[in-house]
């Protein structure tokens, strides 16, 4: 078990919980491509999947940190999904922000 494991990981869009930030991505996935007809196209390649999951795995094999395509306003990172960045990352910088 990696040390997120285990830790609510909340989905900020529909307030659903999941034990590890990988299920989270995988779920902030499927919001990016929500109203598409059930298919997930690789935002680098273009290649189609069916599941959220094997695009995930996809992109983790495939491509690397220089293929990320959202630039972060905030800090240096990057990501391949505007909803990761949206969602799951400004968020965890604006409540660091605040305290």
């Amino acid at each position: 078990m990696t040390e997120q494991e285990g830790i609510n990981h909340e989905c900020k869009l529909c307030n659903q919980m999941f034990d590890s930030p990988a299920k989270l991505l995988c779920h902030l996935i499927e919001h990016s491509f929500e109203g598409m007809g059930g298919t997930f196209k690789c935002p680098v390649c273009f290649t189609v999947f069916v599941q959220a999951n094997k695009l995930q795995q996809h992109i983790f094999a495939v491509h690397g940190q220089e293929d990320k395509i959202y630039d972060c306003s905030q800090c240096p990172q990057k990501f391949f999904f505007q909803t990761e960045l949206q969602v799951g990352h400004l968020n965890s910088i604006s409540v660091l922000t605040l305290t």
